[in-house]
Protein backbone atom coordinates (compact mmCIF):
# COMPACT_ATOMS: atom_id res chain seq x y z
CA UNK A 1 0.00 0.00 0.00
CA UNK A 2 1.31 3.49 -0.76
CA UNK A 3 0.16 6.59 0.85
CA UNK A 4 2.74 9.09 1.22
CA UNK A 5 2.32 12.96 1.23
CA UNK A 6 2.67 14.12 -2.32
CA UNK A 7 2.74 17.94 -3.76
CA UNK A 8 1.33 18.86 -6.88
CA UNK A 9 0.70 22.06 -8.78
CA UNK A 10 -2.17 23.91 -7.47
CA UNK A 11 -4.87 23.99 -10.69
CA UNK A 12 -5.93 26.56 -12.36
CA UNK A 13 -9.82 27.11 -11.15
CA UNK A 14 -12.40 29.56 -12.73
CA UNK A 15 -14.70 30.66 -10.32
CA UNK A 16 -18.21 32.24 -11.64
CA UNK A 17 -20.43 33.30 -9.23
CA UNK A 18 -23.83 34.16 -10.43
CA UNK A 19 -26.47 36.34 -8.28
CA UNK A 20 -29.91 36.35 -8.23
CA UNK A 21 -31.18 39.36 -10.28
CA UNK A 22 -32.43 42.02 -7.76
CA UNK A 23 -34.98 44.05 -8.02
CA UNK A 24 -34.71 47.62 -6.41
CA UNK A 25 -38.28 48.80 -5.83
CA UNK A 26 -38.82 52.43 -7.85
CA UNK A 27 -39.84 55.36 -6.21
CA UNK A 28 -40.99 58.59 -7.46
CA UNK A 29 -41.42 61.29 -5.77
CA UNK A 30 -43.95 64.26 -6.46
CA UNK A 31 -42.76 67.55 -4.36
CA UNK A 32 -45.88 68.90 -2.52
CA UNK A 33 -47.01 69.46 0.69
CA UNK A 34 -46.70 65.67 2.02
CA UNK A 35 -47.68 63.72 -0.86
CA UNK A 36 -45.31 60.89 -2.15
CA UNK A 37 -46.59 58.34 -4.20
CA UNK A 38 -44.51 54.19 -4.53
CA UNK A 39 -45.03 52.57 -7.27
CA UNK A 40 -45.10 48.96 -6.61
CA UNK A 41 -42.13 46.72 -8.48
CA UNK A 42 -42.98 44.95 -11.67
CA UNK A 43 -43.37 40.86 -10.60
CA UNK A 44 -40.58 39.22 -11.75
CA UNK A 45 -41.20 35.71 -12.85
CA UNK A 46 -40.10 32.50 -10.84
CA UNK A 47 -37.02 30.66 -12.80
CA UNK A 48 -38.27 27.91 -14.76
CA UNK A 49 -37.31 24.87 -13.23
CA UNK A 50 -34.03 22.91 -14.42
CA UNK A 51 -34.70 20.02 -16.95
CA UNK A 52 -34.08 16.89 -14.84
CA UNK A 53 -32.46 15.27 -17.27
CA UNK A 54 -30.66 15.90 -20.45
CA UNK A 55 -30.45 13.86 -23.86
CA UNK A 56 -27.10 13.05 -25.93
CA UNK A 57 -26.16 11.39 -28.60
CA UNK A 58 -22.64 9.13 -28.40
CA UNK A 59 -21.71 7.84 -31.98
CA UNK A 60 -18.74 4.86 -32.25
CA UNK A 61 -16.28 5.35 -35.09
CA UNK A 62 -14.95 1.40 -35.35
CA UNK A 63 -12.31 2.80 -38.34
CA UNK A 64 -10.45 5.07 -35.99
CA UNK A 65 -8.16 3.07 -34.15
CA UNK A 66 -5.80 4.08 -31.19
CA UNK A 67 -3.92 1.73 -28.20
CA UNK A 68 -3.96 -2.16 -28.45
CA UNK A 69 -4.92 -3.26 -24.95
CA UNK A 70 -2.81 -5.03 -22.63
CA UNK A 71 -5.69 -5.42 -19.92
CA UNK A 72 -6.68 -4.65 -16.80
CA UNK A 73 -5.25 -6.31 -13.43
CA UNK A 74 -4.63 -5.82 -9.56
CA UNK A 75 -1.99 -6.02 -7.25
CA UNK A 76 -1.62 -9.42 -4.33
CA UNK A 77 1.77 -8.06 -3.15
CA UNK A 78 0.75 -8.25 0.63
CA UNK A 79 -1.50 -10.63 2.53
CA UNK A 80 -1.20 -13.74 0.02
CA UNK A 81 -2.73 -15.62 3.27
CA UNK A 82 -6.01 -14.29 2.73
CA UNK A 83 -6.99 -16.42 -0.33
CA UNK A 84 -4.64 -19.62 0.03
CA UNK A 85 -5.39 -22.78 1.97
CA UNK A 86 -8.76 -24.12 2.28
CA UNK A 87 -9.93 -21.09 4.48
CA UNK A 88 -10.96 -19.26 1.46
CA UNK A 89 -14.41 -18.48 0.58
CA UNK A 90 -16.85 -20.41 -1.94
CA UNK A 91 -16.68 -18.97 -5.04
CA UNK A 92 -14.04 -16.24 -4.52
CA UNK A 93 -11.54 -17.24 -7.10
CA UNK A 94 -14.63 -16.64 -9.67
CA UNK A 95 -15.30 -13.32 -8.52
CA UNK A 96 -11.84 -12.24 -8.23
CA UNK A 97 -10.86 -13.45 -11.67
CA UNK A 98 -13.38 -14.24 -14.66
CA UNK A 99 -16.24 -12.31 -13.06
CA UNK A 100 -13.98 -8.85 -12.99
CA UNK A 101 -12.44 -9.94 -16.01
CA UNK A 102 -8.70 -10.08 -14.73
CA UNK A 103 -6.15 -10.03 -17.28
CA UNK A 104 -2.86 -9.19 -15.10
CA UNK A 105 -2.01 -10.29 -11.67
CA UNK A 106 0.92 -7.90 -10.23
CA UNK A 107 3.06 -9.68 -7.11
CA UNK A 108 5.39 -8.12 -5.19
CA UNK A 109 8.90 -9.69 -5.45
CA UNK A 110 9.38 -11.38 -2.15
CA UNK A 111 12.82 -13.23 -3.41
CA UNK A 112 14.95 -13.44 -0.14
CA UNK A 113 13.13 -11.50 1.90
CA UNK A 114 14.43 -11.40 5.77
CA UNK A 115 10.57 -11.42 7.24
CA UNK A 116 8.96 -14.57 8.30
CA UNK A 117 6.03 -13.93 6.97
CA UNK A 118 7.25 -13.65 3.48
CA UNK A 119 9.00 -16.80 3.07
CA UNK A 120 6.74 -18.49 1.75
CA UNK A 121 6.59 -18.05 -1.69
CA UNK A 122 4.01 -20.57 -2.76
CA UNK A 123 1.06 -18.56 -1.65
CA UNK A 124 1.88 -17.29 -5.07
CA UNK A 125 2.15 -20.35 -7.16
CA UNK A 126 -0.91 -21.38 -5.45
CA UNK A 127 -2.70 -17.90 -6.19
CA UNK A 128 -1.88 -18.52 -9.82
CA UNK A 129 -2.97 -22.15 -10.11
CA UNK A 130 -6.27 -21.26 -8.91
CA UNK A 131 -7.19 -18.24 -11.05
CA UNK A 132 -5.61 -19.89 -14.03
CA UNK A 133 -8.20 -22.52 -12.63
CA UNK A 134 -10.90 -19.91 -12.64
CA UNK A 135 -10.30 -18.07 -15.88
CA UNK A 136 -9.34 -20.91 -18.09
CA UNK A 137 -5.85 -19.63 -18.56
CA UNK A 138 -3.34 -17.97 -17.25
CA UNK A 139 -3.48 -14.23 -16.21
CA UNK A 140 -0.37 -12.59 -17.49
CA UNK A 141 1.75 -11.69 -14.28
CA UNK A 142 3.69 -8.69 -13.20
CA UNK A 143 6.39 -8.61 -10.52
CA UNK A 144 7.96 -5.62 -8.91
CA UNK A 145 10.57 -5.00 -6.66
CA UNK A 146 9.73 -3.09 -3.60
CA UNK A 147 13.32 -3.12 -1.99
CA UNK A 148 15.42 -5.68 -3.07
CA UNK A 149 16.96 -7.68 -0.14
CA UNK A 150 17.96 -6.03 3.07
CA UNK A 151 22.03 -7.18 2.36
CA UNK A 152 21.90 -4.81 -0.31
CA UNK A 153 20.16 -1.73 0.96
CA UNK A 154 22.41 0.99 2.69
CA UNK A 155 20.65 0.98 6.01
CA UNK A 156 20.42 -3.06 6.09
CA UNK A 157 16.43 -2.96 5.92
CA UNK A 158 13.86 -3.35 3.65
CA UNK A 159 11.48 -1.17 5.04
CA UNK A 160 11.78 2.34 5.64
CA UNK A 161 11.11 4.87 7.85
CA UNK A 162 11.47 8.31 6.23
CA UNK A 163 15.53 7.52 6.63
CA UNK A 164 18.14 9.49 3.76
CA UNK A 165 19.91 5.98 3.97
CA UNK A 166 16.89 3.94 2.93
CA UNK A 167 18.72 3.25 -0.60
CA UNK A 168 20.92 0.85 -2.65
CA UNK A 169 24.48 0.50 -0.55
CA UNK A 170 27.53 1.65 -1.85
CA UNK A 171 30.80 -0.69 -1.76
CA UNK A 172 34.60 1.12 -2.39
CA UNK A 173 32.44 4.76 -2.94
CA UNK A 174 30.18 3.39 -5.73
CA UNK A 175 26.81 2.04 -5.67
CA UNK A 176 26.08 -1.78 -6.07
CA UNK A 177 24.31 -1.46 -9.63
CA UNK A 178 25.66 -5.06 -10.55
CA UNK A 179 24.68 -6.61 -7.37
CA UNK A 180 21.16 -5.35 -7.58
CA UNK A 181 20.73 -6.78 -11.64
CA UNK A 182 22.10 -10.51 -10.25
CA UNK A 183 19.24 -10.17 -7.46
CA UNK A 184 16.84 -9.53 -9.92
CA UNK A 185 18.06 -12.48 -12.28
CA UNK A 186 18.11 -14.80 -9.56
CA UNK A 187 14.99 -13.71 -8.40
CA UNK A 188 14.01 -14.58 -11.94
CA UNK A 189 14.95 -18.12 -11.89
CA UNK A 190 13.95 -18.93 -8.56
CA UNK A 191 10.17 -18.03 -9.43
CA UNK A 192 10.47 -19.50 -12.88
CA UNK A 193 11.60 -22.71 -10.84
CA UNK A 194 8.26 -22.39 -8.76
CA UNK A 195 6.51 -22.39 -12.18
CA UNK A 196 5.93 -18.36 -12.24
CA UNK A 197 7.46 -17.01 -15.48
CA UNK A 198 6.40 -13.25 -15.54
CA UNK A 199 5.27 -11.26 -18.73
CA UNK A 200 6.78 -7.80 -17.42
CA UNK A 201 9.11 -6.59 -14.01
CA UNK A 202 9.32 -3.12 -13.22
CA UNK A 203 12.41 -3.04 -11.69
CA UNK A 204 11.60 -0.68 -8.35
CA UNK A 205 8.51 0.18 -7.20
CA UNK A 206 7.90 4.46 -6.85
CA UNK A 207 11.70 5.09 -7.00
CA UNK A 208 11.24 8.31 -6.49
CA UNK A 209 10.20 8.93 -2.59
CA UNK A 210 11.07 7.40 0.53
CA UNK A 211 7.98 5.61 2.07
CA UNK A 212 7.78 6.20 5.97
CA UNK A 213 6.68 2.52 6.88
CA UNK A 214 7.35 0.27 3.94
CA UNK A 215 9.69 -1.33 1.78
CA UNK A 216 11.54 1.39 -0.37
CA UNK A 217 14.89 1.87 -2.41
CA UNK A 218 15.23 5.61 -3.68
CA UNK A 219 16.45 6.08 -6.86
CA UNK A 220 17.31 9.53 -8.05
CA UNK A 221 16.87 9.90 -12.35
CA UNK A 222 20.33 9.97 -12.13
CA UNK A 223 23.17 9.24 -9.86
CA UNK A 224 23.83 12.24 -7.04
CA UNK A 225 26.71 12.12 -4.29
CA UNK A 226 23.32 10.64 -2.23
CA UNK A 227 21.13 8.32 -4.30
CA UNK A 228 21.91 5.66 -7.46
CA UNK A 229 20.76 6.54 -10.50
CA UNK A 230 17.77 4.60 -11.63
CA UNK A 231 18.50 5.16 -15.57
CA UNK A 232 22.02 3.30 -14.27
CA UNK A 233 20.00 0.45 -12.67
CA UNK A 234 18.06 0.10 -15.57
CA UNK A 235 20.89 -0.65 -17.90
CA UNK A 236 22.22 -3.34 -15.34
CA UNK A 237 19.40 -4.80 -14.92
CA UNK A 238 18.59 -5.21 -18.20
CA UNK A 239 22.32 -5.97 -19.56
CA UNK A 240 22.67 -8.80 -16.83
CA UNK A 241 19.08 -10.36 -17.70
CA UNK A 242 20.58 -10.38 -21.64
CA UNK A 243 23.31 -12.60 -20.20
CA UNK A 244 21.21 -15.32 -18.11
CA UNK A 245 22.24 -18.78 -18.75
CA UNK A 246 20.38 -20.95 -19.02
CA UNK A 247 18.11 -17.66 -20.99
CA UNK A 248 14.43 -17.78 -19.47
CA UNK A 249 12.21 -19.16 -21.97
CA UNK A 250 9.68 -16.40 -21.93
CA UNK A 251 12.15 -13.63 -21.22
CA UNK A 252 10.12 -10.61 -19.50
CA UNK A 253 9.59 -7.01 -21.05
CA UNK A 254 10.47 -4.09 -18.32
CA UNK A 255 8.06 -1.57 -17.55
CA UNK A 256 9.83 1.74 -16.04
CA UNK A 257 10.25 4.00 -14.28
CA UNK A 258 7.17 3.04 -12.43
CA UNK A 259 7.19 6.47 -10.42
CA UNK A 260 3.84 7.47 -8.12
CA UNK A 261 2.26 10.15 -9.94
CA UNK A 262 2.11 12.20 -12.96
CA UNK A 263 1.95 15.50 -11.38
CA UNK A 264 5.34 17.91 -11.71
CA UNK A 265 6.46 16.20 -14.67
CA UNK A 266 7.82 13.52 -12.53
CA UNK A 267 7.81 10.73 -14.99
CA UNK A 268 8.94 13.09 -17.50
CA UNK A 269 12.43 14.00 -15.01
CA UNK A 270 12.88 9.96 -14.85
CA UNK A 271 12.66 9.49 -18.87
CA UNK A 272 15.01 12.31 -19.56
CA UNK A 273 18.23 10.51 -18.68
CA UNK A 274 16.58 6.83 -19.29
CA UNK A 275 17.68 4.70 -22.65
CA UNK A 276 14.09 4.28 -23.64
CA UNK A 277 15.06 1.95 -25.63
CA UNK A 278 15.71 -0.35 -22.95
CA UNK A 279 11.97 -0.89 -21.13
CA UNK A 280 8.79 -1.88 -23.04
CA UNK A 281 6.77 0.68 -21.61
CA UNK A 282 6.65 3.10 -19.39
CA UNK A 283 4.80 3.00 -16.37
CA UNK A 284 3.54 5.25 -13.34
CA UNK A 285 1.39 5.29 -10.83
CA UNK A 286 -1.97 7.78 -10.14
CA UNK A 287 -1.17 9.35 -6.52
CA UNK A 288 -1.39 12.79 -6.23
CA UNK A 289 -1.79 14.93 -2.48
CA UNK A 290 -1.90 18.62 -2.95
CA UNK A 291 -0.78 21.21 0.01
CA UNK A 292 -4.43 21.12 1.01
CA UNK A 293 -4.02 17.87 2.64
CA UNK A 294 -6.60 15.91 0.54
CA UNK A 295 -5.93 13.41 -2.13
CA UNK A 296 -6.74 14.82 -5.38
CA UNK A 297 -8.96 11.55 -6.39
CA UNK A 298 -11.14 13.53 -4.66
CA UNK A 299 -10.06 17.47 -4.84
CA UNK A 300 -9.90 18.94 -7.53
CA UNK A 301 -11.10 15.34 -8.68
CA UNK A 302 -10.59 13.13 -11.21
CA UNK A 303 -10.12 15.71 -13.86
CA UNK A 304 -7.22 17.58 -11.72
CA UNK A 305 -5.25 14.49 -13.90
CA UNK A 306 -5.73 15.13 -17.34
CA UNK A 307 -3.10 17.58 -18.67
CA UNK A 308 -0.59 15.93 -16.85
CA UNK A 309 -1.78 12.51 -18.11
CA UNK A 310 -1.24 14.50 -21.70
CA UNK A 311 1.97 15.48 -20.92
CA UNK A 312 3.08 12.01 -20.23
CA UNK A 313 1.86 10.54 -23.54
CA UNK A 314 3.22 13.54 -25.27
CA UNK A 315 6.79 12.72 -23.73
CA UNK A 316 7.26 8.98 -24.91
CA UNK A 317 6.31 6.89 -28.36
CA UNK A 318 6.32 3.60 -25.70
CA UNK A 319 3.13 1.90 -24.46
CA UNK A 320 1.73 3.45 -21.31
CA UNK A 321 1.06 1.14 -18.36
CA UNK A 322 -0.99 3.01 -15.16
CA UNK A 323 0.22 0.20 -12.65
CA UNK A 324 -1.08 0.71 -9.44
CA UNK A 325 -3.74 3.26 -7.87
CA UNK A 326 -6.20 2.92 -4.95
CA UNK A 327 -8.63 5.63 -3.80
CA UNK A 328 -6.96 6.48 -0.36
CA UNK A 329 -8.91 7.44 3.03
CA UNK A 330 -12.21 6.66 1.06
CA UNK A 331 -13.92 6.19 4.21
CA UNK A 332 -14.65 2.45 3.12
CA UNK A 333 -17.65 3.51 1.02
CA UNK A 334 -16.28 6.53 -1.53
CA UNK A 335 -14.07 6.33 -4.24
CA UNK A 336 -16.37 4.10 -6.96
CA UNK A 337 -17.29 6.52 -9.65
CA UNK A 338 -14.04 8.87 -9.15
CA UNK A 339 -12.06 5.75 -9.90
CA UNK A 340 -14.15 4.55 -12.63
CA UNK A 341 -13.48 8.75 -14.05
CA UNK A 342 -9.69 8.08 -13.64
CA UNK A 343 -9.85 4.71 -15.90
CA UNK A 344 -11.22 6.66 -18.61
CA UNK A 345 -8.95 9.62 -18.64
CA UNK A 346 -5.93 7.08 -18.71
CA UNK A 347 -7.60 5.59 -21.66
CA UNK A 348 -9.15 7.93 -23.60
CA UNK A 349 -6.78 11.09 -23.08
CA UNK A 350 -3.31 9.35 -21.96
CA UNK A 351 -3.95 6.44 -24.25
CA UNK A 352 -2.36 3.56 -21.48
CA UNK A 353 -2.40 0.00 -23.08
CA UNK A 354 -3.12 -1.34 -18.69
CA UNK A 355 -4.80 -0.24 -15.69
CA UNK A 356 -4.16 -1.85 -12.55
CA UNK A 357 -5.60 -0.84 -9.71
CA UNK A 358 -3.79 -1.40 -6.35
CA UNK A 359 -5.01 -4.50 -4.20
CA UNK A 360 -7.10 -7.15 -5.50
CA UNK A 361 -7.89 -8.41 -1.72
CA UNK A 362 -6.71 -6.00 1.71
CA UNK A 363 -8.28 -5.52 5.02
CA UNK A 364 -11.91 -4.67 5.16
CA UNK A 365 -12.43 -1.76 4.15
CA UNK A 366 -9.53 -1.19 1.49
CA UNK A 367 -9.15 -2.94 -1.88
CA UNK A 368 -11.32 -4.26 -4.48
CA UNK A 369 -12.40 -6.39 -2.42
CA UNK A 370 -11.57 -7.05 1.37
CA UNK A 371 -11.87 -10.57 2.84
CA UNK A 372 -11.33 -11.44 6.54
CA UNK A 373 -11.27 -15.27 7.32
CA UNK A 374 -14.59 -16.64 5.78
CA UNK A 375 -16.03 -13.25 4.84
CA UNK A 376 -15.55 -10.55 1.80
CA UNK A 377 -17.17 -7.97 0.81
CA UNK A 378 -17.37 -6.52 -2.92
CA UNK A 379 -16.41 -2.70 -2.80
CA UNK A 380 -17.76 -0.07 -5.47
CA UNK A 381 -14.64 -0.02 -6.65
CA UNK A 382 -14.78 -3.53 -8.03
CA UNK A 383 -17.12 -2.49 -10.36
CA UNK A 384 -15.56 0.60 -11.60
CA UNK A 385 -12.91 -1.89 -12.94
CA UNK A 386 -15.64 -4.71 -13.78
CA UNK A 387 -17.10 -2.11 -16.16
CA UNK A 388 -14.22 -1.88 -18.40
CA UNK A 389 -12.72 -5.37 -17.65
CA UNK A 390 -15.28 -7.57 -18.17
CA UNK A 391 -16.21 -7.74 -21.85
CA UNK A 392 -12.99 -6.57 -23.16
CA UNK A 393 -9.79 -8.54 -23.81
CA UNK A 394 -5.85 -8.38 -24.29
CA UNK A 395 -5.58 -7.15 -27.80
CA UNK A 396 -8.62 -5.20 -28.60
CA UNK A 397 -8.45 -2.13 -29.95
CA UNK A 398 -9.76 1.01 -28.26
CA UNK A 399 -11.46 3.29 -31.59
CA UNK A 400 -13.30 6.22 -32.22
CA UNK A 401 -16.35 7.24 -29.59
CA UNK A 402 -17.77 10.71 -29.55
CA UNK A 403 -20.40 12.72 -27.39
CA UNK A 404 -22.20 15.36 -28.42
CA UNK A 405 -22.73 16.11 -24.04
CA UNK A 406 -19.84 16.51 -22.54
CA UNK A 407 -20.96 15.28 -19.05
CA UNK A 408 -21.04 12.29 -21.03
CA UNK A 409 -17.34 10.59 -20.96
CA UNK A 410 -17.19 7.17 -23.44
CA UNK A 411 -14.40 4.64 -24.86
CA UNK A 412 -15.27 2.03 -27.40
CA UNK A 413 -13.16 -1.55 -27.73
CA UNK A 414 -13.17 -4.01 -30.67
CA UNK A 415 -12.58 -7.40 -30.71
CA UNK A 416 -9.14 -8.53 -32.87
CA UNK A 417 -11.61 -10.52 -34.82
CA UNK A 418 -13.88 -7.51 -34.98
CA UNK A 419 -16.81 -9.62 -33.78
CA UNK A 420 -17.55 -7.56 -30.54
CA UNK A 421 -17.76 -3.99 -29.81
CA UNK A 422 -17.97 -2.92 -26.06
CA UNK A 423 -18.36 0.85 -25.12
CA UNK A 424 -18.34 2.00 -21.47
CA UNK A 425 -20.08 5.23 -20.63
CA UNK A 426 -20.27 7.40 -17.56
CA UNK A 427 -22.32 10.37 -17.15
CA UNK A 428 -20.08 13.03 -14.88
CA UNK A 429 -22.64 15.19 -14.77
CA UNK A 430 -25.03 16.75 -12.34
CA UNK A 431 -28.53 15.44 -14.39
CA UNK A 432 -29.15 12.39 -15.72
CA UNK A 433 -28.76 11.45 -18.78
CA UNK A 434 -30.95 10.08 -21.95
CA UNK A 435 -28.56 8.61 -24.15
CA UNK A 436 -28.73 7.08 -27.47
CA UNK A 437 -26.01 5.15 -28.91
CA UNK A 438 -25.22 5.44 -32.61
CA UNK A 439 -22.91 2.30 -33.41
CA UNK A 440 -21.36 3.54 -36.13
CA UNK A 441 -22.02 0.99 -38.81
CA UNK A 442 -21.01 -1.72 -36.62
CA UNK A 443 -23.88 -4.70 -37.42
CA UNK A 444 -24.97 -6.88 -34.45
CA UNK A 445 -26.68 -9.71 -33.81
CA UNK A 446 -27.25 -9.09 -30.37
CA UNK A 447 -26.57 -6.79 -27.42
CA UNK A 448 -26.04 -6.60 -23.47
CA UNK A 449 -25.78 -3.68 -20.80
CA UNK A 450 -24.97 -3.76 -17.47
CA UNK A 451 -25.41 -0.33 -15.12
CA UNK A 452 -23.58 0.78 -12.06
CA UNK A 453 -25.02 3.88 -10.29
CA UNK A 454 -22.33 4.99 -7.61
CA UNK A 455 -24.43 6.16 -4.10
CA UNK A 456 -21.71 5.81 -1.39
CA UNK A 457 -23.25 2.98 0.89
CA UNK A 458 -25.90 2.61 -1.45
CA UNK A 459 -25.01 1.80 -5.22
CA UNK A 460 -26.74 0.18 -7.59
CA UNK A 461 -24.02 -2.16 -8.92
CA UNK A 462 -23.75 -4.14 -12.20
CA UNK A 463 -27.44 -3.89 -13.04
CA UNK A 464 -28.39 -5.58 -16.48
CA UNK A 465 -29.88 -2.93 -18.58
CA UNK A 466 -32.20 -3.11 -22.13
CA UNK A 467 -30.30 -1.28 -24.97
CA UNK A 468 -33.17 -0.21 -26.51
CA UNK A 469 -33.48 3.16 -28.23
CA UNK A 470 -31.72 5.47 -25.94
CA UNK A 471 -30.00 4.31 -22.27
CA UNK A 472 -30.89 6.09 -18.73
CA UNK A 473 -27.60 6.74 -17.58
CA UNK A 474 -28.39 8.73 -13.99
CA UNK A 475 -25.19 11.00 -12.56
CA UNK A 476 -22.58 9.46 -11.02
CA UNK A 477 -23.50 6.43 -13.16
CA UNK A 478 -21.70 4.09 -15.65
CA UNK A 479 -22.70 1.62 -18.44
CA UNK A 480 -21.04 -1.00 -20.18
CA UNK A 481 -22.95 -2.05 -23.55
CA UNK A 482 -22.04 -4.78 -25.38
CA UNK A 483 -22.76 -5.66 -29.08
CA UNK A 484 -21.84 -8.84 -30.84
CA UNK A 485 -22.06 -9.78 -34.47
Amino acid sequence: MNSPSRQRSAPAVAVVTVGLATVVMAMVGIIGSTACIRHPPTATPPPAPAPSSFAATVTIVPGERHQTLEGFGASVAWHQDKIVGAKVPAGLYDILFPQLGLDILRFRNRYQRSKPEDANLNEEVEILRRGTAALGHPPKVMLSSWAPPAALKADGHEDCHNNHDCTLAKENGHFIYQKFARYWADSLRHYAELGIVPDTITIENEPSFIPPTWEGCKFDPSETADYPGFDRALVAVHDELGRMSPPLGHPPRILGPEVLGVHWNLVQQYLGPMNINLVDGVAHHLYEKGPDGIWDWRNPGPDSFDAPMRGVAAATTKPLWQTEFQTDEDKGIDGGFETAWLIHLSLADEGVVAFLYWNLVWNFPGGLVPVEGSKYQVRDQYYALKHYARYTDPGDVRVGARSDAPAVRLTAFVSPAGDRLTVVMLNTGKQDADVRLDAGGFVFAREEGYLTVFRPGASQTWKTIDVGKTIALPSRAMATVVLWR
